[in-house]
C-alpha cells in the first residue's frame, strides 16, 4: 500500500475495516525502489518486490491474479475503486478482470437516475410551469405523481446498494454516505408533503405553519435536487473504474442532460415569480379531501 508523504509498505489484510490493516514487521519489508507521489493529478506508486517469500502469495512466471484499488484521499481507508486482472509473466499477456455484480450496479444506476435525473426534475417543473397547465389541480397531481415515483425508485437503488456491499464497507465512501443521507432526507420529504399543513381557502392567509412548510419544503429540494446531480455523476465514474470502462462518452450525455433540466428550472423559477397564479390554484378543497 502506497500513501503519499508515508511511502510504500507491505501490510497485512485481515479484513475490511482500516483497524484489520496493519504494517508487516520491519522484517518482512523487503520492498526496494519504492516510491508514490501525486504530481496534482493522479498518483503514481513504484516498487520491486521479491516473487516468493515466505507466508505470502508468490508471484510465478505463468499465470498470476493481482488486484488493484485506490482511495479517495491521502491516508490509509476504504478503497473509492478496485478491480483485477490476469498477467501471465512467462508470455507478458493481460486480461482485465470485471468486478462482481456489475448487472446489479447498473440496475442501482439506471434507478437512481430515473429519480432524480429525470423524475425529480419534471416535478419541480410541473410545480413552476403550473400556469400552462390546465386548471384544477393538475399540477399538483403529476408533482405528486412524479415524485412519489422517484421516491420509490430511490428505495430500490438504495435496496440493491445495500444488498451488494459488503457489511464491512458500508457508507466506507462519500458516495454511499451521501446516499444514506439523500435517502433519509428524501423519506423526511415525503413524509412532510404527505403529512403538510392544508392550503389555506379563499380569502384565508396562509399559517406560519403553512409558510414554513413551504419554504423547508422547497429548500430540502434544491439540496436533495444538488446532491442528487453529484451522486449521480460519482455513481458513473465508480461503474467506469469497476467495469474497465472509459465514462467520457457518458459524462458528457449525462452533463447535457443535467444541463437542459437546470436550464429549464432557472427558467421556469422567473417564469413563475412573472406569472404567479391565485392562492387558491395550490391546491383545490377536491384536491385536500383526495389527499386526506
Amino acid at each position: 500500500i502506497g500513501i503519499p508523504g508515508s511511502g510504500v509498505s507491505k501490510y497485512v489484510m485481515a479484513g475490511k475495516t482500516v483497524s484489520q490493516v496493519t504494517e508487516m514487521p520491519e522484517s518482512q519489508q523487503t520492498l526496494t525502489d519504492s516510491s508514490v507521489e501525486f504530481d496534482g493529478q493522479q498518483t503514481v506508486m513504484k516498487f520491486t518486490k521479491i516473487m516468493d517469500e515466505p507466508d505470502e502469495v508468490p508471484i510465478v512466471v505463468g499465470d498470476n491474479m493481482f488486484l488493484w484499488a485506490y482511495g479517495s484521499s491521502p491516508t490509509l481507508g476504504y478503497h473509492a475503486g478496485r478491480a483485477s486482472f490476469a498477467l501471465n509473466l512467462s508470455s507478458g499477456s493481460s486480461d482485465a478482470l470485471q468486478a462482481p455484480n456489475m448487472s446489479a450496479w447498473l440496475a442501482h444506476g439506471i434507478m437512481a437516475f430515473l429519480a432524480w435525473g429525470v423524475l425529480v426534475p419534471l416535478a419541480v417543473e410541473s410545480s413552476l410551469f403550473r400556469s400552462l397547465l390546465p386548471p384544477g389541480g393538475l399540477w399538483f397531481k403529476l408533482h405528486r405523481f412524479l415524485n412519489s415515483f422517484a421516491f420509490a425508485l430511490t428505495v430500490a437503488a438504495f435496496a440493491v446498494a445495500m444488498a451488494y456491499t459488503d457489511w464491512e464497507a458500508h457508507f466506507a465512501g462519500s458516495h454511499q454516505r451521501m446516499g444514506l443521507a439523500m435517502f433519509v432526507l428524501a423519506t423526511l420529504q415525503v413524509a412532510a408533503g404527505v403529512f403538510r399543513p392544508h392550503a389555506p381557502e379563499d380569502g384565508e392567509t396562509k399559517t406560519p405553519v403553512r409558510r414554513g412548510f413551504e419554504v423547508g419544503h422547497r429548500v430540502l429540494g434544491v439540496a436533495l435536487l444538488a446532491c442528487g446531480f453529484w451522486q449521480m455523476y460519482r455513481g458513473i465514474q465508480l461503474y467506469a473504474a469497476r467495469s474497465l470502462a472509459s465514462s467520457q462518452g457518458v459524462e458528457i450525455a449525462y452533463w447535457v442532460w443535467i444541463g437542459l433540466m437546470s436550464a429549464l428550472i432557472v427558467f421556469g423559477i422567473a417564469y413563475s415569480r412573472g406569472h404567479k397564479s391565485a392562492p387558491a390554484a395550490e391546491e383545490s378543497p377536491v384536491e385536500t379531501e383526495e389527499d386526506a
